[in-house]
């Protein structure tokens, strides 16, 4: 089956971006194997290679009729699992982030809020979500945010300088899969700071 060898190396690969996800299971099933006929008749599958989603939780899967190229399918999966990862393992500009808090810090970088307001409310947001997030990545990317605004009422540079070091950590390489995804989640949420402040800089140049 050529359209199966095609893809076997593409899977492979989308199997190996992930591996640093709990939450995503890559497989591969023998659908002519005696021991998958009955799995695949169950699933109503008869042209090969298909493709399906299975949601966490769920025996009901979603079909997949996307491309076949580990970029199309990455996107796919990202989707479905809420996760950021790019042809190769890395991450993308928006893991770490969280809408919540980003809606936060645009409020602080626009001066729709001072400082010390937008730190009192990161703070609450972090007790309202604590409890739901309980001892997960995102947990800990939420504690980041309020450490920025810890940080910044300390020294307004912050950011910057911090940014500037984390880039040179990433650019030096030689970190472990999981260091690396956690160096580039938080240079992420450090770009939602200095993104904006950029954008709040350009806005007050144009009305002078």
């Amino acid at each position: 089956m050529p359209d199966c060898k095609n893809l076997a190396p593409v899977w492979e690969k989308v199997a190996d971006d992930y591996a640093l996800d709990d939450s995503v299971m890559i497989a591969k099933v023998d659908a002519e194997a005696e021991s998958s006929k009955a799995l695949a008749e169950n699933q109503g599958v008869t042209s090969y290679p298909t493709i399906k989603w299975f949601p966490k939780g769920s025996t009901e899967p979603e079909s997949y009729a996307g491309g076949r190229s580990e970029d199309a399918i990455l996107e796919w999966v990202n989707k479905h699992a809420g996760l950021h990862r790019v042809a190769g393992g890395a991450l993308d500009r928006e893991a770490g982030t969280i809408g919540s808090f980003d809606a936060i810090v645009v409020k602080f970088t626009s001066g729709a809020a001072a400082l010390a307001e937008a730190a009192e409310e990161a703070t609450k947001e972090l007790e309202s979500l604590a409890r739901d997030l309980g001892d997960s990545a995102q947990h800990k990317y939420a504690k980041y945010y309020v450490r920025v605004f810890e940080k910044l009422s300390e020294n307004e540079g912050y950011t910057a300088k911090e940014a500037a070091r984390l880039d040179k950590i990433l650019a030096k390489g030689g970190l472990a899969p999981s260091k690396r995804d956690e160096i580039q989640s938080k240079r992420n949420i450090l770009t939602k700071f200095s993104e904006k402040v950029a954008d709040r800089v350009e806005s007050i140049k144009d009305e002078l």
